[in-house]
């Protein structure tokens, strides 16, 4: 009973500071310490850790009435469902720089300089941080641990200044610096205050700064320093607080309260602040405990600040997250210190990326070619480079590489954007030949002589192929050239764009006039004339085979045939009298026999050749 009216006459003092209520605070601290001494559970002794936690005993400010040896009397036991192993805190030394100048940009990013220029804001992917291992106690209702308990475990810079802990408020904020010395200071600043507001707190990062009830739950706030420098994290999580009502017991929260599941990240090197929020809510229907919520930072003279925002389902609009009502649900926001204060570019790890030369892959008009990045150094750390690849023709650096030369330019970029570009060359030979297709194509071309001097031979139908493309292809004797009546061999050669050749070659034989008739003879003997027709036929061919080196002779042999052919045109399909009509024209062109265009000749009344 004297811890309940202990608790309750706390939260009557601090929330409603009247006249009464500061009369009040001397005989709260009376109780509690009446309450201290008598319980003698209060005790520093170590207890079982049972989920791995590290309990750790912290100086939290809180009412101005409690004294010293007050404090130092409340216990891990007071919290509600905690077990843990208490382990003291060592006192660290503050790091405190002034404003980030040249020097400290230098402290920071190496050789850089430039001054601080203020955060950028964005929202990044919601990523939650487990298993938070660092538990504070005793953490009180409205109360603030001093940063001298609070190790960030690396420097950090936080609005141009460099910090390595920080004071911790149980109302969702943290305070750089140290915390004013009024009361609303020692409470932790219960209640959404505005931003950028020149008003007390500032040099803060609000969390979620509202009106939560701490020692309703056990272990409402932990925090822990992960990782390995230069990359180190320091997370502090504010774990399923209630929202203040009038109506919370430890056991029993009202229904009508808000909850806070929320953490902050703190990361070396980049300075960035991640804000993860698994839940946050407060009411809007109890009147008596309305809380506004405030999450965004704020700059040490309360005339900067930068928050996100939220859509209003009342105004249908994006409305600040400073004094208003809203809840959240995985979200993040993150704010980083704007780079443009570093000025040196990154400087490519030497060696430079090496030109390459490779082969074409077979029959490919390309070759898959395995690239390696090239590494950059930065003064603002290694990890603070990007390095990308850019191909001359728009292609990804691991697709295919053309034959001839890409050129991939190589840009290594900080998150100032300063950048340094440098060239790599790929060259892909083509070194593959054109290749002929004699599939369909005979070794040996035979052709009926034309005239006198042979026949004009056409060969260019010969396919011819190549992996990136046949620019040229000539033959010797040129297709098209007149043949004489002989057997000429031919050579053909095809060229690509880079010099290859292959070439084939095949024999054209142009066929003489005895040839020919002797051919005609076995056409002739081939068809299913009727009696009476084939021989007469021959015999005329026959003549003029004997005689076609003779001249006149043969062309009248070659006349009568002819003249033969159209009298048995009654025993010959059309087709083949224009045959054999057609063939006697070429033989007597190729005897140079007077050709037989007209009546007379056919009729055998011109005797001579031409």
């Amino acid at each position: 009973m004297v811890v309940y009216l202990v608790t309750l006459f706390m939260r009557v003092t601090m929330r409603r500071p009247t006249a009464f209520s500061t009369a009040l605070m001397s005989f709260a601290g009376a109780l509690a310490l009446v309450a201290a001494v008598s319980c003698d559970t209060y005790t520093t002794s170590t207890m079982q850790t049972p989920d791995g936690s590290i309990r750790v005993r912290v100086h939290p400010t809180n009412f101005i009435s409690y004294t010293a040896a007050q404090k130092d009397s409340i216990s891990a036991a007071s919290i509600p469902g905690s077990s843990s192993t208490m382990v003291p805190l060592e006192p660290i030394s503050n790091v405190v720089g002034a404003s980030k100048s040249a020097a400290a940009s230098a402290a920071a990013c190496g050789s850089g300089t430039g001054t601080f220029n203020g955060y950028s804001k964005s929202k990044p992917e919601f990523v939650w941080e487990d298993t938070v291992n660092v538990v504070p106690y005793p953490v009180l209702d409205d109360m603030f641990i001093p940063d001298s308990d609070v190790p960030l475990g690396f420097s950090f810079n936080f609005q141009g200044q460099t910090y390595d802990k920080v004071n911790v408020s149980s109302n969702g904020l943290l305070l750089f610096g140290t915390v004013p010395s009024t009361q609303r200071g020692q409470d932790g600043y219960p209640g959404a205050g505005p931003i950028p507001s020149t008003s007390a707190p500032n040099n803060i990062i609000a969390v979620a700064w509202a009106d939560w009830q701490d020692d309703m739950v056990p272990d409402p706030i932990r925090w822990e320093t992960r990782g390995t420098a230069p990359n180190r994290r320091f997370i502090l999580q504010y774990n399923n607080i209630p929202e203040y009502n009038d109506n919370n017991s430890v056991g029993a929260i009202s229904p009508q309260a808000g909850r806070l599941t929320a953490q902050v990240v703190l990361s070396e090197g980049s300075n960035d602040i991640t804000i993860n929020t698994m839940q946050m809510s407060t009411s809007r229907v109890v009147l008596t405990n309305r809380h506004t919520v405030t999450q965004g930072i704020e700059d040490a003279t309360g005339s900067v600040a930068n928050f996100d925002t939220f859509w209003s389902t009342d105004l249908l609009m994006d409305q600040p997250r400073v004094q208003r009502f809203f809840s959240l649900q995985r979200d993040a926001v993150r704010f980083s210190l704007i780079p443009s204060t570093d000025v040196q570019k990154p400087a490519f790890t030497l060696p430079l990326p090496a030109n390459d030369s490779v082969d074409n892959d077979p029959g490919a008009n390309y070759a898959m070619v395995v690239i390696t990045p090239p590494t950059a150094t930065d003064n603002c750390g290694d990890a603070n480079v990007t390095i990308a690849g850019t191909r001359s023709d728009g292609k990804p650096i691991d697709a295919p590489y053309p034959v001839g030369i890409t050129t991939i330019t190589w840009t290594a970029s900080d998150r100032a954007e300063n950048a340094v570009t440098t060239s790599q060359d790929i060259h892909v030979y083509d070194v593959e030949a054109p290749v002929w297709d004699m599939t369909n194509t005979a070794s040996v071309w035979t052709v009926d002589a034309t005239s006198p001097s042979g026949a004009l031979v056409e060969f260019d139908n010969v396919p011819v192929t190549d992996n990136v493309g046949v620019t040229a292809r000539s033959c010797e004797p040129a297709a098209g050239s007149l043949f004489p009546m002989d057997t000429t061999p031919v050579k053909c050669t095809a060229w690509d764009a880079a010099g290859n050749n292959s070439s084939i070659s095949f024999l054209v034989v142009v066929v003489n006039a005895h040839l020919q008739i002797g051919n005609l003879i076995d056409w002739v003997k081939s068809r299913n004339f009727p009696d009476g027709t084939v021989q007469p036929l021959v015999n005329q061919l026959q003549s003029a085979s004997d005689d076609s080196a003779g001249g006149s002779p043969a062309c009248k042999k070659m006349y009568d045939f002819m003249s033969m052919v159209q009298k048995k045109n009654s025993n010959i399909s059309t087709g083949d009298a224009a045959y054999m009509l057609n063939a006697g024209s070429r033989i007597l062109a190729v005897m140079g026999c007077a050709p037989a265009s007209n009546s007379d000749v056919i009729r055998g009344k011109v005797r001579g050749g031409s």
